[in-house]
């Protein structure tokens, strides 16, 4: 039996980030994979400059009308990473919502990409109007979220430096925002 999955997240003309990094270690592994892109950038935006278009929620909800046309919108696992626009991931939102309904067992895998620490300092390299739409509306409907530690920070609206910290951060995920998993990726090097 084949595992789908429908993975929405960024892609790149140059460099491995977001879709293009996701889709072939997951077509290895047997699982087949489709994709929406949330962006299409020259490059990252950790680069001093890009350019390319961000998509908006009619434009997703379009590319998905066109799967469920055809019979193709059924899969096993949701898979979100970067996005830019603040009605395109509320849409994410209501297709992971469409999906679960018709397959109870999906699992939706959210990388909350906000942003990221150097040297110490935190900075959100997406729109600061995207934080509470994960907060409120994305989170709560995850089943598995990856976020670094300023993610994490920011998501929950405390800071960590140590490994009991990091752990606390953990349970405030899974008892209060609903995560049946968390995985927290790291980004200090103390943890």
């Amino acid at each position: 039996m084949e595992c789908r999955v429908l993975s929405i997240q960024s892609h790149v003309v140059r460099g491995y980030v977001g879709n293009k990094a996701a889709t072939f270690p997951l077509q290895v592994l047997g699982f087949e994979v489709d994709t929406a892109n949330s962006v299409q950038f020259s490059n990252h935006t950790g680069y001093a400059h890009w350019k390319g278009q961000v998509l908006n929620a009619d434009e997703l909800h379009e590319l998905y009308e066109g799967l469920k046309l055809n019979n193709v919108n059924h899969y096993d696992y949701v898979l979100t990473g970067y996005m830019r626009d603040r009605s395109f991931l509320k849409m994410v939102v209501e297709i992971v919502q469409e999906l679960k309904r018709q397959n109870p067992k999906l699992v939706y895998v959210c990388d909350p990409v906000l942003g990221d620490k150097w040297n110490g300092e935190g900075s959100m390299y997406v729109p600061e109007d995207l934080l509470p739409v994960y907060k409120e509306i994305v989170v709560p409907v995850a089943d598995i979220i990856t976020p670094n530690q300023f993610e994490a920070e920011l998501l929950t609206g405390r800071t960590f430096y140590t490994e009991k910290e990091a752990l606390e951060v953990c349970w405030l995920f899974v008892s209060s925002l609903f995560c049946l998993q968390f995985s927290l990726l790291c980004s200090h090097a103390s943890l």
